[in-house]
């Protein structure tokens, strides 16, 4: 009783005049009449609020302040929201949870009630250790030596003093790692046509993080390491040791050797199902992404990359049925207009493709896009547009070989031999190079069925006996190449057909 006592004596003294949050049960409050306008969507400028709160458009000082001070609320309700652990990061909640509590330990300490702040601290303390959030942990300890040294408690102090230097020296190396850990991060996300230049850092680096986590068994510093090699296999195109390494990780997590809220669930389940895509495991890839998908939040970013993975392996599988209804989960959401300009580039491409399925695979009409957005028609732009430009090529060369009222090619036919000297050199772009080469076979053929089948069939032999290239510089075939061939005969069918 003595506490709730001086707590309340605390928050009669030092409390504001007006309430720090929005209460939602007045309808009358101007307050929450603005949060709920913001909420239902139906307003998109200040003026329009303006008119329906004050009755006049004229954005008043009133108004103005008005949304100052909702501003200010609404910054205040962040800190009684909840972060559930299945739509965040499980060690960021803890995080927060920590700050909250450290927060409400330091006013308490500043406002000379250091018992009850120990108590706070104490809480927090319990909730970083169990989790091993160590740099939280030596704020914390830091913070308990000040209640100690408030409250003339040596002994604690004394003891306390020993556990912090362990933790000093584990948060040391955690601070290495970090450092580590952040400048390969701006390796990785480094342009396209720069990345494989700067991988050479990689190894020495990534030796270094496994010697501080040998070293610490720190849970932080593992997850580092393992999604930094994760993230460099990736660049090698080391799909197979990227299998390994995450069963490697799972069996670290089993034993417990690694905490398992410092275990990405998200990252790894993507990366084993893209994996899996990669080298042709497209049954077990099926499988594990039905698994899996519970793990992502739908409409989120990581959801739809990770159900552009699922499709793909429905696709690639030629399970078409599977594959039509994953793809209506996908375009009824309505997120799907609010991805990033990038990731809608890559869904209307996709779409362009899925279209082909559609039509001759699904025996329906082929779709227009779902997405309704401002961005131009996707083209292969002046300068290389990462992961995507074969994809593009190719589709417009099928879209122009359905076009019965197009007879002149030569244009077409120069552009593809260009892109293939230019940009198609190497083992890792046999398949796609392969592919054009069969494209330019039809126009150079005109469209005689016959003697494309004939003088592509060397061609065509060679395609499938040359394995997908495995690497992450690489385009992943979002119809492989094979199938797609079988499509692009029907096309000329169909177009002879209508000629004739």
């Amino acid at each position: 009783m003595d506490e709730l006592e001086r707590l309340v004596r605390l928050v009669k003294k030092y409390n504001t005049k007006s309430s720090p949050l929005i209460n939602f049960q007045d309808d009358k409050n101007l307050d929450a009449r603005l949060f709920d306008l913001l909420k239902s969507g139906k307003v998109s400028s200040d003026e329009q609020v303006a008119q329906l709160l004050y009755g006049n458009e004229k954005l008043s000082v009133n108004y103005r302040m008005l949304k100052s001070r909702v501003r200010k609320k609404l910054i205040n309700h962040i800190h009684f929201l909840e972060l559930p652990e299945n739509k965040f990061s499980a060690i960021n909640v803890v995080k927060s949870k920590c700050a909250s509590m450290l927060f409400e330990a330091e006013r308490l300490k500043t406002m000379s009630e250091p018992r009850m702040a120990g108590k706070i601290l104490d809480q927090a303390l319990s909730l970083a250790k169990k989790n091993e959030v160590n740099d939280y942990i030596v704020i914390l300890l830091e913070q308990k030596q000040w209640v100690n040294q408030m409250l003339f408690d040596e002994k604690k102090y004394d003891q306390q003093a020993k556990e912090l230097a362990c933790y000093y020296e584990l948060e040391a190396a955690e601070r290495k790692a970090s450092i580590i850990f952040q400048k390969l991060l701006i390796v990785v996300k480094t342009k396209f046509d720069q990345r494989s230049q700067m991988l050479s850092q990689f190894p020495n680096e990534l030796h270094k993080l496994k010697l501080l986590w040998k070293k610490s068994k720190s849970s932080k510093i593992y997850f580092y390491y393992h999604f930094l090699n994760i993230q460099f296999q990736e660049q090698q195109g080391n799909y197979h040791l990227i299998l390994d390494l995450i069963s490697e990780a799972e069996n670290l997590l089993n034993r417990k050797k690694v905490h398992p809220n410092w275990f990405n669930y998200r990252f790894n389940s993507y990366m084993r199902v893209y994996a899996l895509l990669q080298t042709g495991q497209h049954e077990i890839g099926l499988k594990q992404s039905k698994e899996y998908i519970g793990y992502f939040e739908t409409g989120s970013l990581n959801w739809f990359a990770f159900m552009e993975n699922y499709l793909m392996l429905a696709v690639h599988s030629q399970k078409y049925d599977q594959f039509k209804s994953l793809y209506q989960t996908v375009v009824s959401t309505d997120s799907i207009t609010r991805l990033p300009r990038a990731q809608q580039e890559r869904w209307e491409l996709n779409e362009r493709y899925f279209s082909l399925l559609f039509h001759y695979r699904l025996g329906g009409a082929k779709r227009t896009s779902v997405l309704t957005t401002d961005y131009p028609s996707l083209t292969i732009p002046a300068k290389e547009k990462d992961g995507l430009n074969v994809g593009i090529i190719i589709i417009e060369t099928i879209d122009m070989l359905s076009d019965a009222s197009i007879d002149d090619y030569e244009a077409q036919v120069e552009r593809l031999k260009k892109y293939i000297q230019k940009h198609l050199r190497g083992d890792k772009a046999v398949r796609a190079r392969l592919f054009l080469r069969l494209l330019i076979l039809v126009f150079r053929e005109e469209f005689n069925l016959k003697s494309i089948k004939e003088k592509g069939d060397s061609m065509l032999l060679k395609l499938t006996r040359t394995p997908f290239p495995g690497d992450a510089f690489a385009e992943v075939e979002i119809i492989p190449y094979e199938h797609l061939w079988e499509i692009v005969l029907e096309v000329v069918e169909q177009r002879q057909a209508l000629l004739h």
